[in-house]
Parts: C-alpha cells; structure tokens; sequence
C-alpha cells in the first residue's frame, strides 16, 4: 500500500467516525431553538446593540484608543440605541415631523408623558401619537394658509388641491381628539359602587318597575283575623 492510498484511508476512517458520532448525538427542535437563540442573533437585536456599546465600543472611546472606523461605528450604533428607547428619547417621534417642528414634538411629548403620568410602553406610545397627530394639524393649517394666500386666481387644480389639504387637515384633527380622547379615558381613575341592600336585580336594557303597595288594601289585611 502505498503512502497516498494509506492517506485516503485513514481520511475516510476518520470522516466516517465524525459521521458515526453525529448521527449517534443528534439534537430534538428544542436543543436547535435554544441553540439558535444563544448563537446566532440580527444586527438590529437591542441586546446585542446595548451589549456591542457597553462592552466594545464606548470603552475604547472612553479609553482614547479608537480610530476614525471604531468612532464611525460607534456613532451609528449610538444612533440605533436612540431608536430602541424610543419611547423615552422621542427621537423616532421627531424624525416623522418637519425639523422646524423637532424641538417642539420632543418637549410636547414630554410635557404629555409628564401630565398623564405614563408609565407602560402603550401610554407612551399614545402621548407620541398625539403629539404626531397634533404637529400634523399644525403644519397642514400652515400650508393649506400659504397656498391659499399665494394668489387671488381660481383655477381647477389650485381649488383641487385645496380641497385635498383640508381634508387632511381634518383627518389629522380627528386622530388628535381621538388619540387624546383615548389617552384620557386610559388615565381616568376608576371608582367604586358600593350597593347596600338584601335583593339586588341588575339588567342590561331591561325597565324593572316596583309598584307600592296600595295602603286602604295594606290596612285592611291589618284587621283580618284569622279563622
């Protein structure tokens, strides 16, 4: 047997023992979904944005050993931290309104969040909703104003056009007095009833009508004696 044929042999042992020894430890589904979530995860993942920020990239900026690619990479995964807090930074929020507008809808949001007390992710969201809502009533009032004092001529499409931003401007009215409306009724305090009687009958869109007792026929079952 020659060398390269003893080699062969040799690679084809081992290859069929590795081949033997998957087979023999195979994984169920579950072995594979917990495998995948602990190995493998996405770029946008914000554990992994907060983990890739307190652990690599900040301390080598605090350090002062970073260059001009590692002080990119941090700006950009700064940048995707700002959108996981969201909810708290308003930076999604400012990013959907004009930039004149930017200072307002993040200090409008925080004056909300402040007067309605929210705490839960969901109250947040809807105080951002109508601040959205709300700058959208601003900056359709304005241009519907600036297109209408642009010039005295009347022509189809400038009226067409017209028309087309005041509905828009009452749509985005609506969802603001709905979106507020909301955000009132989910902080409004509940209350108790509390109901002190013997008997009590409750019925959904029912009458219930209790006649008093007639008091000539009250007194004459008084003096009725028994036989």
């Amino acid at each position: 047997m020659t060398k390269k044929t003893k080699q062969k042999t040799v690679n084809k042992q081992a290859f069929v023992k590795k081949e033997n020894k998957a087979i023999g430890t195979k994984m169920t589904v579950e072995e594979v979904k917990d495998f995948l979530n602990r190995m493998t995860y996405v770029d946008c993942d914000p554990d992994q944005i907060m983990k890739k920020l307190s652990e690599d990239l900040l301390p080598r900026i605090k350090a002062h050993n970073a260059n001009e690619k590692v002080i990119k990479e941090t700006t950009e995964t700064a940048y995707k931290a700002m959108m996981v807090y969201g909810l708290d930074t308003q930076y999604p929020l400012a990013e959907t309104v004009n930039k004149s507008y930017r200072p307002l809808a993040i200090e409008f949001s925080r004056q909300l969040i402040q007067e309605f007390d929210c705490k839960t992710p969901s109250e947040k969201a809807l105080a951002q909703i109508v601040v959205n809502a709300y700058l959208r009533v601003i900056d359709n009032s304005k241009r519907f104003n600036n297109c209408y004092e642009a010039g005295e001529y009347l022509s189809k499409e400038r009226t067409n056009h017209l028309s087309v931003m005041s509905k828009q401007l009452d749509r985005a009215n609506r969802q603001f007095i709905t979106a507020l409306t909301t955000l009132k009724q989910i902080k409004m305090p509940s209350f108790e009833i509390n109901v002190k009687t013997k008997a009590a009958f409750v019925a959904q869109n029912q009458q219930l009508n209790i006649n008093p007792p007639n008091k000539d026929n009250s007194n004459k079952n008084e003096n009725i004696e028994p036989k």
